[in-house]
């Protein structure tokens, strides 16, 4: 018996996945535009992703056009198509992601940034869009992270989408069709993209517009998004996911995603009604938001869906960063209450415009129902302002949390980035020495709780991310020398970038890479609730003398 090819073997793979999916509905079958939506994460990440749905639903959907998907191969499949030269593979027909008209990169986060240059470059696609020779794909960037700063990709996309894409990916759409079934040069076809509002076309624009683009968002009647493809193979295996709001009523001081969000938005319970009626009996149904318990009718919600015969649940958090601002990730199981203080004082809270008690947390869990069977509790390491007694309340925090409660208590330690578009975009970032020495300690004493699991993250992984979000042009030369196979710090050093840039508090007449962007809430806020955090943070300070 001959063994399989390796070719046949992920081909095969592919069907399996295929053949695997439920769908609601079918999306269009022909059209005279062909689109291709790029997630550089794996399959089984990216199914549990609303955006990616939401984003595939406008493409599949929208007149005269198909729309296909692609995913980041998984290693084995990457390193396989990397040395055979084979390009990335549209899971629906098994093509070249090179072979559309137009190629939209989603990527919700910064991390997504150096997989879909590898998606690029596996597919022959050049990188830098101005020696680009070939007309077709076009190709297209979204997702929150370019929305907060799209210099350091703008090298290589043609456009990228600020904002929201519900009221904007419609009219890209039409005037790609429009000019390309013309024939008119790529020129004529970026130029016409450049005069819509929320398109940034780096060949138009340039690296340092003139003129500001503004931010786009969705009106609340088009919330609502609801996954129409259901996969055994993802994080959330044969889960329905259905958004009930957009944005969170708290904007935190330090949330990118809070800002970059706004407004707040809720959708109906009576209008969510009628999707909710067309998913199957007896099916996992999830209600997404940034903080679901904030919907004004989600006990009737949870009765229509219990009308209905759906497991319903709400995610139980959607932690305060971009890369999780809009999915859904493992930790939001059926049964885990997780609880994200962000740090142990109540007076730091304050300072970081997170305005809930010690006490709001210990009631969540005394109040937690019967299905709850074990707790997370999520820290950040290393915000504005912190200090070593900061540090000993997060312990004396988890500390009382292990005592009244027996349920097993997990912790999940993250770093503060100083993001763009926040208060803190000025701030300073804390040192590696520093905070590798703080995590120490907080696993040190963690250990001598009841807490049964300590999740840390990885310093210096942290610091790629700052520089990456935080950067200019030059990051995106350092992408395109790490994909040489060097390490980030010769990326970083012949890119002509200085990788301690991070660790230095910026003036706030300093000039952003970001700053030509109107979010719709302007500098001025920012450079408010600054001095608000630095006001809370004096009035603390004089508390404890």
């Amino acid at each position: 018996m001959s063994r399989k090819s390796a070719g046949a073997k992920y081909d095969e793979r592919r069907c399996q996945l295929l053949e695997a999916e439920r769908r609601l509905s079918s999306p269009n079958s022909v059209g005279v535009f062909e689109t291709l939506v790029a997630f550089p994460r794996e399959y089984t990440q990216a199914m549990g992703h609303l955006a990616f749905h939401r984003l595939y639903k406008q493409l599949s959907t929208w007149p005269d056009t198909v729309c296909a998907r692609a995913f980041l191969p998984e290693k084995d499949e990457y390193n396989w198509r990397k040395r055979q030269h084979k390009p990335v593979e549209a899971l629906d027909t098994g093509k070249s992601i090179k072979d559309s008209d137009l190629l939209v990169f989603l990527m919700p986060s910064e991390t997504d940034w150096f997989p879909a240059l590898q998606m690029m470059e596996l597919s022959d696609i050049t990188f830098r869009n101005n020696q680009r020779e070939h007309k077709w794909p076009i190709l297209l960037a979204t997702g929150l992270s370019v929305t907060a700063n799209p210099i350091p990709m703008s090298l290589f996309f043609d456009a990228f989408i600020i904002g929201e894409t519900e009221p904007t990916l419609g009219p890209v759409l039409d005037i790609i069709k429009s000019l390309g079934s013309r024939r008119r040069p790529k020129s004529e076809i970026l130029a016409g993209l450049a005069m819509l509002p929320g398109l940034y076309v780096p060949a138009v624009h340039g690296a340092s517009p003139q003129y500001s683009i503004m931010r786009q968002w969705a009106s609340s009647e088009s919330i609502g998004a609801l996954t129409n493809t259901i996969s055994a193979q993802s994080t959330l295996p044969d889960t329905y996911i259905l958004e009930i709001a957009r944005g969170c009523p708290y904007n935190c001081r330090f949330c990118m995603a809070g800002y970059l969000l706004l407004p707040y938005r809720e959708q109906r319970a009576e209008d969510l009604e009628v999707k909710i009626g067309k998913i199957p009996e007896n099916t996992s149904l999830v209600y997404a938001a940034c903080t679901p318990d904030s919907h004004d009718e989600l006990d009737q919600l949870m009765s229509i869906a219990e009308k209905n015969h759906l497991k319903a649940r709400v995610s139980s958090h959607m932690k305060e960063s971009p890369e999780l601002a809009e999915e859904l990730q493992s930790i939001l199981d059926a049964d885990t209450l997780v609880l994200v203080p962000e740090t142990g004082s109540e007076s730091l809270r304050k300072v970081i415009g997170k305005f809930r008690t010690n006490e709001y947390y210990f009631q969540k869990i005394k109040n937690a129902p019967a299905s709850v069977k074990k707790i997370q509790i999520c820290i950040q390491l290393g915000v504005p302002f912190e200090n070593d007694a900061d540090r000993v309340a997060i312990v004396d925090f988890v500390k009382t949390i292990t005592e009244i409660t027996k349920l097993p208590v997990s912790v999940r330690i993250d770093q503060f980035i100083p993001r763009p578009w926040t208060a803190f975009q000025w701030a300073a970032m804390a040192n590696l020495r520093e905070v590798r020495e703080h995590l120490a300690q907080l696993k040190e004493s963690f250990k001598k709780t009841k807490v049964q699991e300590i999740t840390g993250f990885d310093p210096r992984a942290t610091l790629i991310q700052a520089l990456l979000i935080r950067g200019n042009q030059s990051v995106g030369k350092a992408l395109e020398i790490k994909l040489e196979g060097v390490g980030w710090n010769t990326a970083f050093d012949r890119a002509g970038l200085d990788m301690n840039t991070v660790f230095v508090e910026k003036d706030q007449d300093t000039k952003l890479p970001w700053e030509f962007l109107n979010m719709g809430f302007g500098y001025t806020r920012l450079a408010r609730e600054y001095q608000m955090a630095l006001a809370a943070e004096e009035e603390r300070n004089a508390e404890t003398e």
